[in-house]
């Protein structure tokens, strides 16, 4: 959490009771807004869709979000709004929180941020001496929390974007192995897939991505390079050949072989032949 200037201003904070009917338009502000939903449940317009928010949840609006909200009937909410300005983290705009989310489950700090803030309430009912003070410092606290929870959750995202990242190496790394000692067996997608619990679709991409081959692609070369090998190294016939890395087809092995190595396979081996 790095402060760039950190001298909050704060515009208002107040819990208000929403009955059946109440509605908000479509609006936004040019500060910073936690809504924290202390009891009941709403409904509020967030990313241009209607979600319900109950009891537990924290909203934070950046300046400029839009956002409305809507009481359904047979239904009630109590709710703390917190307007806040003056206030710069480093590498954002000024009075923005590091979030594109406005609905967040803060999780382990949630408890303590609905005990500041039922502490904000209570000090802004009872307004006993100094209790603006008191309540900016509340304040400062729940922004303090809001932030570590938002920077734990970064961190755990980015380990788990790392942890799934490794997985895909070893999964790619295992294929590949796999191929390599059973080209010469019927090897589709969807058997690599189920072998290694994932979905084709996937297993597709995160090849591609790191061989820039798609998996069968991989190997008709693995299958084509064995070939050449084969045919410059064996007393076999291009059918045979065929036939050992693969392919039922010798017309279609040799198609493919032409087009991989710009030659026929008839004619490395007798190349080779000519040679021995």
């Amino acid at each position: 959490m790095n402060l760039q200037c950190f001298e909050p201003e704060i515009l208002y904070a107040f819990d208000l009771w929403n009955q059946p009917d109440n509605e908000n338009m479509i609006h936004h502000h040019d500060f910073f807004e936690i809504s924290i939903i202390l009891q009941g449940e709403s409904l509020y317009l967030i990313d241009n869709e209607w979600r319900t928010v109950r009891s537990g949840d924290i909203l934070l609006f950046n300046p400029g979000v839009d956002h409305a909200e809507k009481q359904l009937l047979n239904t009630y909410s109590h709710q703390l709004h917190i307007g806040i300005r003056n206030f710069k983290l480093h590498g954002l705009a000024q009075n923005h929180f590091p979030t594109t989310q406005s609905l967040l489950s803060m999780q382990d700090s949630q408890l303590k941020i609905f005990d500041k803030a039922w502490q904000l309430i209570e000090e802004f009912n009872q307004q006993q001496t100094n209790f603006n003070l008191m309540g900016k410092a509340l304040v400062m606290e729940m922004m303090i929390l809001i932030l570590r929870s938002l920077e734990k959750k970064e961190r755990l995202s980015d380990e788990t974007q790392a942890s799934q990242n490794d997985r895909m190496h070893q999964v790619v790394q295992l294929i590949m192995t796999y191929m390599e000692n059973n080209y010469a067996k019927d090897i589709s997608i969807e058997q690599l897939a189920t072998l290694y619990y994932v979905s084709p679709t996937y297993l597709s991409k995160i090849f591609k991505d790191l061989t820039g081959f798609s998996p069968i692609n991989y190997l008709i070369q693995i299958r084509l390079k064995k070939a050449h090998e084969l045919l410059t190294t064996d007393d076999l016939t291009v059918k045979e050949v065929a036939k050992a890395v693969g392919y039922e087809d010798a017309y279609h092995f040799s198609k493919s072989f032409k087009k991989h190595f710009g030659t026929s396979p008839s004619l490395v081996k007798k190349q080779e032949n000519a040679n021995s």
